[in-house]
């Protein structure tokens, strides 16, 4: 009884989360199911806006609720706090549906983030929306004031489906296919590499990857090989600031085939040699079987 005075529990049967942020106690109020238990406890477990590091990043991240919501700031700004207050508001009203986060812009630890949506400090104060999945989905609003009737308008176009994904695109560079190896971006992807009267391998690279320097040259010899080819292209596209719907990459360098006359996306997983590369294309975007002797 002591117990149930101190911590003012009324019922026989209670459940309170108790924590040390935001309101410091939630008192469940549904049936004692494990699914409700389960969406309680997922609701009530983060705070209203979870400010991002390192070590914040597996439990934003790996939780139930797939959709997120972040913000960005630089913290030793006073549009951090404005920023972080107006996020605080909106989150009130999405627990279990939505995770908020805030990141400061300026910070090195998440400058990686920052780079993930294609944004630079001077970008912010600014916000995105993200949907995780197999497939991980980004938003941008055209308006990216961080203001409740913004965020809220464009968080409930996002769960309703009425907003189409961000995919970051460079802009076409004028001499793109001036080389043998032809520069792509998210604006010109489509009309090359799924051309179907080419066969096209595509090499999607990150500046800062030392594989993806020493394939260079390589790349550029293999580029060399096929100019004259009219029905083969050889290609490049930086993924760290272009991405291209239904393409996923998990690691530098990827390399992918797109053959003529079909939709197939055929993996690249043989030795990155010149003389690989080459039997690959002549077999028509299939490793050679090799020899057998007699």
């Amino acid at each position: 009884d002591d117990l149930f005075k101190k911590y003012e529990v009324k019922s026989d049967n209670a459940l309170v989360l108790f924590k040390e942020f935001d309101e410091k106690r939630n008192d469940f109020q549904g049936k004692f199911t494990s699914e409700e238990i389960a969406e309680f406890i997922t609701s009530n477990q983060l705070p209203l806006v979870t400010e991002f590091t390192q070590e914040s990043a597996p439990k934003v991240f790996g939780g139930s609720v797939k959709k997120h919501v972040l913000g960005f700031a630089k913290k030793s700004s006073e549009e951090y706090k404005k920023s972080l207050e107006q996020l605080r508001n909106v989150a009130k009203e999405y627990k279990g549906k939505a995770v908020f986060v805030m990141v400061d812009a300026e910070n090195t630890e998440t400058a990686q983030v920052l780079e993930f949506f294609g944004l630079k400090e001077a970008d912010t104060p600014t916000f995105r929306v993200i949907i995780l999945g197999k497939e991980m989905q980004k938003f941008k609003p055209e308006n990216a004031e961080i203001n409740e009737e913004n965020i809220k308008s464009f968080v409930d176009k996002v769960i309703t489906g009425e907003v189409k994904p961000f995919l970051m695109s460079e802009e076409i560079s004028e001499d793109w296919d001036k080389n043998p190896v032809k520069v792509l971006v998210g604006k010109n992807f489509d009309s090359v590499a799924r051309d179907k009267s080419k066969n096209v391998l595509v090499e999607f690279y990150a500046p800062w990857c030392g594989h993806c320097k020493a394939l260079a040259p390589i790349w550029d010899q293999l580029g060399e090989a096929y100019k004259e080819q009219q029905d083969i292209v050889i290609a490049k596209v930086d993924s760290t600031v272009n991405e291209i719907e239904g393409v996923q990459i998990s690691g530098f360098p990827t390399i992918k085939f797109f053959p003529k006359d079909s939709d197939e996306v055929v993996d690249y997983k043989d030795e990155r040699t010149l003389d690989a590369f080459k039997k690959f294309l002549d077999n028509n975007g299939k490793t050679p079987e090799p020899a057998t002797g007699e």
